[in-house]
């Protein structure tokens, strides 16, 4: 019985493997930022997207500065709005779209820009529950907090494509 255990397991995992999944971030082929400065410049203050980024640029080892010589990866704008997509029979609203939208650009030590400025926009849908208003709050937040962090993995990737050795 342990024995067929083991084999499903390593079944599975040459499987996942196989197939081309990984976890995010550590994407074979990647080019890295090991060392690479990087000055996050925000025009936007300094806010969660910013934290954010400097994890995300740090965790794929570039060398994070707030100011300095490097490259320049330049936080124009950042804006969130929702929209009604759906109205129940009663009248009240009950599905809602947020989008989180980040102007960005890459620029060199002398300014020049070497990509952007261009727009990253990511939606979610979700469902507004009437009985539950603060729970429908929170998970609008909470959904803000997942395109923030997925706005900032974009970013990454596109300093690494951009950057990268």
């Amino acid at each position: 019985m342990r024995s067929l255990q083991r084999i499903l397991i390593v079944v599975l995992v040459l499987a996942l493997a196989g197939c081309g999944w990984h976890l995010r971030g550590s994407a074979p082929g990647t080019a890295s930022l090991e060392g690479v400065p990087v000055v996050v410049d925000s025009q936007i203050g300094q806010g969660e997207l910013i934290r954010e980024l400097r994890r995300t640029l740090a965790a794929a080892g570039a060398d994070v500065r707030s100011s300095g010589d490097g490259a320049r990866l330049v936080i124009e704008s950042e804006s969130r709005d929702r929209q009604q997509l759906s109205v129940a029979a009663g009248g009240g609203t009950e599905e809602y779209e947020v989008r989180y939208r980040v102007r960005w650009s890459i620029r060199d030590g002398d300014g020049d820009t070497l990509a952007g400025p261009d727009t990253f926009e990511q939606i979610r849908e979700y469902r507004f529950d009437r009985e539950a208003v603060l729970g429908s709050e929170e998970r609008e937040e909470a959904l803000i907090e997942e395109l923030r962090r997925d706005v900032a993995f974009l970013l990454t990737e596109r300093v690494q494509a951009t950057l990268g050795e």
